[in-house]
């Protein structure tokens, strides 16, 4: 025969009711830099900066080394003095215009 006991006196535990307060605050989404979603959107925005300074400092060069070689006389139709004045002051502006583009895109590099 199996004995059964039966216990009358158990009681269940007792659960504090009383609700939990974080003490994180939640990212401000009206400030800039703050959260995961303005880091991306920071990410991308120095990413196409960058691309776009890229583009810049490259087409810079391109018209400074035509520019040169106006300055040179190696143009045809383009070869008088006026000319080739011309051409040695648009190569020293456009090689200002590189420097500063290639700087703007080193910098939007490393933020990214």
């Amino acid at each position: 025969m199996v004995e059964t006991t039966t216990i009358s006196s158990m009681t269940a535990p007792t659960i504090p009711t009383h609700t939990l307060t974080s003490l994180q605050s939640a990212p401000n989404a009206n400030a800039p830099n703050e959260g995961i979603v303005g880091q991306i959107a920071n990410s991308v925005t120095n990413a196409a900066q960058y691309v776009s300074e890229s583009i810049q400092g490259k087409s810079a060069e391109a018209q400074k080394e035509a520019d040169k070689e106006k300055a040179k006389g190696n143009v045809p139709g383009q070869n008088s003095v006026g000319d080739r004045v011309s051409g040695a002051l648009g190569a020293a502006q456009n090689k200002m215009e590189e420097s500063k583009h290639d700087a703007s895109a080193e910098a939007n590099k490393r933020a990214t």
